[in-house]
């Protein structure tokens, strides 16, 4: 039998380097995908190490045009893809007068348009080999989240745009899903700045184990988003169910903490 082949976008840490481990461990050919050529190494080497076959293509998808680059060099590789995990993300904590400009181009490059593009690059191959799409928003996908709103935005267009395209080739053998976990114990949280931990939202982040256990029952799965953890779900319902102007108020109120520092 041939491995599968998935291509992990964000996998030099986190959630994308555990999800490579889960998958190389299951037998599937990985193509790690992320900025850091030297961590995309290491973990290549401990995958290869365990008896797994791991590609390395360093590239920064915030660049304009990476997505056309990545799908060239993953065709370079010629490997039939099966599975497609967006995962690849960025952020900004803080009040939005602060935000960066780079950093705002940034965020909306990698959440939105490269996700995009790869997602419309690999399409027609993964619809002849009826695989998979998994996209990781956010339970941030399910309300305004103020002091995070560039962010929190991007999610509510993975999560729409996945459930679109679920419903759009649920039929032709193509599975499309977007994964949803709450805040998650990785260098991601550091990296949208240190006050975003007084926050009560950030206090007890939920464990990268239990973010991968969600990306892999979506693989299995058939529905078009899942959300991680059974209080994040509760609390995505409730979000569904109240005033949008209640439900932005209550989320200023619990990210305002730590922003109220900057």
């Amino acid at each position: 039998m041939k491995r599968q082949v998935a291509v992990i976008t964000g996998a030099s840490s986190g959630i994308g380097a555990a999800l490579a481990e889960a998958l190389a461990a299951r037998g599937v050919q990985v193509v790690l995908v992320a900025r850091s050529a030297p961590r995309l190494d290491e973990l290549a080497a401990r995958l290869r190490q365990a008896g797994g076959i791991a590609h390395v293509l360093p590239m920064d998808l915030t660049e304009a045009g990476a997505a056309q680059k990545l799908h060239t060099a993953v065709r370079g590789l010629d490997l039939p893809v099966d599975t497609l995990i967006n995962n690849a993300g960025t952020g900004y904590y803080g009040p939005f007068e602060a935000e960066p400009m780079e950093r705002l181009s940034q965020t909306l490059q990698l959440n939105i348009i490269a996700l995009a593009e790869l997602t419309r690059l690999f399409v027609p191959e993964l619809l002849f080999r009826k695989g998979t799409i998994i996209n990781i928003a956010s339970t941030a996908a399910f309300q305004p989240t103020p002091f995070m709103s560039s962010y929190g935005a991007t999610k509510a267009f993975v999560l729409s745009f996945s459930e679109a395209l679920w419903a759009e080739y649920r039929d032709r053998g193509l599975r499309v899903a977007a994964v949803c976990p709450g805040p998650v114990e990785t260098p991601f949280i550091n990296a949208m700045g240190a006050d975003v931990r007084r926050t009560s939202i950030f206090r007890n982040p939920m464990t990268i184990e239990a973010a991968v256990r969600a990306c892999l029952k979506a693989l299995d799965a058939s529905g078009p988003s899942s959300i991680a953890g059974s209080m994040n779900w509760f609390s995505a319902q409730m979000n569904r169910l109240s005033p949008r102007a209640f439900t932005a108020l209550l989320s200023a109120t619990m990210l305002k903490q730590g922003a109220r520092n900057q």
